[in-house]
């Protein structure tokens, strides 16, 4: 099996982000796979099939994390006080969720695939989280996205625009498109840039006409 290279930059990724526990890797790691997966589909989420593989798998009732990915997938960042209500006030909206568990062997402990049916739009995303709230997608679509360069931030662009990549140029000094996936609304581009990400870029590149969603998919 290809082993991924899942890593944290610095001791603060261990210490953690400001969250509701009880775990930084199995809770708030989780809400931020969520969160992705949720941007990602760009629709509201009727049907939801979470596997745990792992430690997740072993753990994810007591360390709240089931809990956790669904709050992500509503929204919530780690520190929201309604993680705890997620399940509830995600089923008041409409979602079914199943939960199930693999005794697949994953190059990472916390992996966990997420397969979301929208009103529109399908989304299958698998992510990891590798401490102190950090997390790596590793699949897009059943695409892996092999990202082997700890100095490259990647980043996926959702747009209805297929020329939205030159109006990036304008906000990242330099990057280089890793790969794209059609569907019928939209593509979907994973891009790899050494330049960092900060909040203030992603607000501005989220401006862009034509792009729905931009998230990192590593930290």
């Amino acid at each position: 099996m290809k082993k991924r290279n899942l890593k944290y930059k610095s001791a603060f990724d261990i210490i953690g982000p400001i969250m509701i526990g009880p775990s930084s890797s199995h809770t708030a790691g989780a809400v931020r796979i969520g969160k992705t997966a949720g941007e990602l589909l760009q629709d509201q989420v009727e049907k939801l099939i979470v596997t745990f593989y792992g430690s997740f798998a072993e753990t994810y009732k007591g360390h709240g994390t089931a809990v956790a990915i669904v709050a992500g997938i509503l929204g919530y960042e780690p520190s929201d006080e309604r993680i705890p209500q997620a399940l509830v006030l995600a089923e008041k909206n409409g979602m079914t969720i199943e939960f199930l568990t693999s005794q697949k062997k994953m190059p990472h402990a916390n992996t966990v695939n997420l397969e979301l049916i929208g009103q529109v739009n399908q989304l299958n995303l698998t992510g990891v989280s590798i401490g102190g709230g950090n997390i790596q997608i590793t699949e897009l679509n059943h695409c892996s996205m092999d990202l082997l360069d700890d100095r490259l931030n990647p980043l996926a662009i959702l747009s209805n625009d297929k020329e939205v990549i030159q109006s990036l140029k304008e906000e990242l000094r330099d990057f280089h498109v890793v790969t794209t996936q059609q569907s019928r609304e939209s593509t979907l581009f994973i891009i790899e840039t050494m330049q960092e990400i900060t909040q203030r870029i992603l607000k501005r590149i989220r401006k862009i006409p034509g792009i729905a969603a931009a998230v990192p998919i590593r930290g």
